[in-house]
């Protein structure tokens, strides 16, 4: 794949999907320690379960083609941050 002008190396890409697994992942430690807390509408058993599927799709590629993960894998590949706007 190639974005703004650079190829993205699987290895940025396999770095990108455990980004964004370990970044799920610390919002469910976030709640659990108790530094975050949920909004009273929302069950946390539910939250955790919806948080494991993101981990489970970032890692099985699922994201893969989202403009999310070839802006950060760009990032993680030449530490430069490409903005969204102008």
């Amino acid at each position: 794949m190639i974005f703004n002008g650079v190829q993205i190396t699987e290895e940025s890409i396999k770095a990108c999907r455990q980004w964004f697994a370990d970044n799920a992942q610390a919002c469910i430690d976030e709640v659990e320690q108790g530094f975050v807390k949920l909004p009273n509408h929302v069950n946390f058993e539910g939250y955790k379960e919806c948080m494991n599927n993101k981990i489970r799709a970032a890692l099985a590629g699922d994201f893969d083609s989202s403009f999310t993960l070839m802006q950060r894998a760009y990032y993680i590949q030449t530490g430069e941050s490409v903005a969204l706007l102008p």
